[in-house]
């Protein structure tokens, strides 16, 4: 066989073979990543307001047993301390976990600790003022309250000094937000939470209505009866949690709490029905409680007064609580003036077309 045909024979095999894919371009492997900046340590104010954290917590917690206690010795424990109890220790865990957070450099764990230690400072004020709630108990009582609130101002301060305020922003991006499955639980949780709260003040609405509308004494100290009891056990319970629930979602998501009208709305008119529940419709249904013990007349006197006062509260309530469910779903309003110094899209963010359009 003569080279030539060779060749030709090589040229046919080569035209009928399949096309080979072509060689893929090596690429260098990637550099190894480049180790993580370490976290900077907290200062030393966070120290001291973790300190003083839980000696105020200590101190609210001493002064709500020694409440409990004082109930089982006048006979008057019952239901109401069970969930006194239950509260008391679920806060002494909430407060130790936000206080942790905050060691952690968490966003959040401090937002919460300023929530509900301003909280604190404001039902111990009013109870020691006995000007709503539930009025405190002796002496020793009162003590221990006012060793809760001298270390809660230290506290509250100490959060946000200067070397507090570049620490945690040296951390917060790292630290701000919770993880897809914690947030998926706790917002489940929010939800659940809060149609439980509409409900029972929906209830309680029928219930204040029915009271002071009855001819009838024995029906309508059925109905205050039923609502001193689930404003002693359900009512402030479930409406704590829903504020802690509501926080930890805003706060430790891309949401934020005070970037967003919405939400800013959402957070301070949930405290608001909260004050209100505590400082108002608590102590309507005390006086409606005490009045129908004392045998007052049904209609004509000052059960009416009190049972119409009732009812316009618990309406102002479940108005303010559909509202913020309407919120919820439309999200309205758009960012804060906080929100917009804080979005990172606000300088490249084009307009939209329809800006002008009604």
């Amino acid at each position: 066989m003569s080279t030539t045909d060779r060749t030709g024979r090589e040229r046919v095999a080569e035209a009928t073979a399949p096309a080979r894919p072509p060689a893929r371009a090596v690429r260098p492997a990637p550099p190894a990543a480049a180790t993580a900046a370490p976290v900077p340590r907290p200062p030393a104010a966070i120290g001291w307001a973790y300190a003083m954290v839980i000696v105020a917590t200590l101190a609210a917690i001493a002064s709500n047993v020694f409440e409990i206690a004082h109930q089982v010795e006048t006979g008057a424990a019952g239901a109401a301390t069970t969930g006194d109890l239950a509260l008391t220790i679920a806060f002494c865990a909430l407060f130790g976990f936000f206080a942790e957070m905050l060691r952690a450099g968490r966003q959040w764990g401090r937002v919460l600790l300023t929530v509900f230690t301003s909280l604190g400072l404001l039902f111990t004020g009013l109870g020691l003022a006995q000007l709503g709630g539930r009025p405190l108990v002796g002496p020793l009582q009162a003590s221990l309250a006012v060793a809760s609130l001298i270390p809660s101002v230290v506290g509250l301060v100490l959060l946000y000094v200067p070397s507090v305020n570049r620490w945690m922003a040296s951390v917060r991006e790292e630290g701000r937000t919770i993880s897809q499955r914690l947030r998926k639980a706790v917002l489940t949780a929010h939800v659940a939470i809060s149609v439980g709260w509409l409900g029972l003040v929906t209830g309680m609405f029928a219930m204040s209505v029915a009271g002071a509308t009855t001819h009838n004494a024995e029906q309508q100290a059925s109905m205050y009866r039923t609502m001193s009891m689930l404003d002693e056990i359900f009512l402030g319970m479930t409406s704590m949690f829903a504020l802690i629930t509501g926080i930890v979602v805003g706060a430790g998501t891309k949401w934020r709490l005070l970037h967003r009208r919405w939400v800013a709305v959402k957070f301070f008119l949930t405290m608001g029905v909260m004050v209100l529940g505590f400082s108002v419709i608590h102590q309507l249904i005390l006086r409606a409680n005490e009045l129908v013990d004392e045998k007052a007349p049904v209609r004509g006197g000052e059960l009416d007064t009190v049972g119409w006062s009732m009812a316009g509260s618990a309406l102002l309530a479940l108005l303010c609580l559909v509202f913020m469910t309407a919120v919820s779903t439309y999200k309205p309003w758009g960012l804060t003036s906080r929100g917009r110094r804080h979005s990172p899209a606000k300088t490249t963010r084009a307009p939209r077309k329809d800006v002008h359009a009604s």
